[in-house]
């Protein structure tokens, strides 16, 4: 089927990485504040989910515009580093600051002990592998989207495949792992939340029509019943069709949108200690409680702006620098060329 590259941008994608990133924060500010607080963000870890809907539609529908093909891979590895790094970075070093410098001191706890190995770890992923404890507990999800990278710059020439076929078989294997491999460190037990948005990638390039798609994401959702539950598929279902037929432009969640993937970063170390420090300043009390837990969210999305400045926006323009190869057109044949140099 012929395919569209559209050069929109899809606005409803920013919209839920902004309430992504916000779920996230918001269930772990309010985590163990009482009745009614504490059920307020309960849910709130479900936004990681909507991040891997998202990673599964953007970056095939990225590659795909872009014209990809499997020598492309170590170049798109690269460009997504860069891209993710050095926020990445100024990330853990913030982190280790506002612990020992301002947690650690002001509630009594240990310094946190960083060694070169560690760092190294955290550089490649590898924390859960290696059993070594992450610096700041987000970045488990780091590693699974960094080998969801690796997976799907190998897989997605398969997954454009005009033979239909092929993509369901590939579908098929990965969906063989996801039923095999059961530990929730690996992409594999995320595999189906990722194909979701695979396969709205599929639809929205005209590679399988709508019917196609709802009854594959159908699949997908009996599929995580016994292993996932009920939960992940009802954010992640909604996500795709969100992202599948949505129009929704907001400027407020654009802007937060944009600076999700740093406030995603820097929501702990920095709204836990602004929270931290009036917490302890103040007397406790459950009435003002979850308004220093909005100042915590705002003191966040704050430093995330910061960091999106000077340091994530840069990225996003080095990353965007780094193009693929140009795939250069056969020359035509003598006879051709003749035959349109006399028209």
């Amino acid at each position: 089927m012929q395919t569209t590259h559209s050069q929109q941008r899809i606005g409803i994608i920013n919209a839920l990485r902004a309430l992504a990133a916000l779920a996230v924060a918001w269930g772990h500010f309010v985590a163990g504040q009482g009745k009614y607080l504490g059920l307020s963000g309960k849910y709130g870890y479900l936004g990681v989910d909507i991040f891997f809907v998202i990673s599964g539609f953007v970056i095939p529908w990225s590659l795909y515009r872009s014209h990809y093909g499997l020598r492309d891979y170590p170049r798109f590895l690269l460009k997504r580093n860069v891209r993710l790094y050095p926020p990445y970075l100024a990330s853990i070093a913030i982190t280790i600051l506002a612990t020992n410098f301002l947690l650690a001191p002001l509630f009594h706890i240990p310094q946190m002990t960083v060694t070169g190995r560690d760092i190294l770890l955290h550089f490649a992923y590898l924390n859960d592998i290696a059993h070594v404890k992450w610096i700041n507990v987000v970045y488990w999800t780091l590693a699974i989207e960094f080998q969801w990278y690796l997976l799907i710059g190998l897989l997605l020439p398969l997954l454009v495949s005009a033979r239909k076929a092929m993509r369901l078989v590939v579908i098929s294997a990965m969906m063989a792992a996801y039923f095999t491999i059961y530990w929730d460190r690996l992409v594999f037990h995320f595999l189906p939340v990722f194909l979701i948005g695979v396969l709205v990638f599929q639809y929205r390039s005209q590679l399988i029509g709508k019917r196609e798609m709802l009854g594959l994401i159908a699949v997908m959702v009996l599929s995580m019943w016994r292993i996932s539950g009920w939960l992940v598929p009802l954010v992640a279902v909604p996500t795709g069709l969100l992202i599948a037929f949505s129009r929704l432009q907001s400027r407020a969640m654009d802007r937060v949108g944009d600076v999700s993937y740093s406030l995603y970063l820097l929501h702990l170390p920095i709204g836990v200690s602004i929270i931290g420090l009036l917490s302890h300043w103040l007397p406790y009390s459950s009435y003002y409680i979850g308004v220093l837990d909005v100042i915590g969210v705002a003191a966040s999305m704050g430093a995330a702006g910061i960091m999106y400045q000077f340091i994530e926006k840069p990225s996003q323009e080095m990353s965007s620098a780094i193009r693929f190869r140009r795939r250069v057109k056969p020359a035509p044949a003598p006879a051709v060329t003749a035959v349109a140099e006399a028209e």
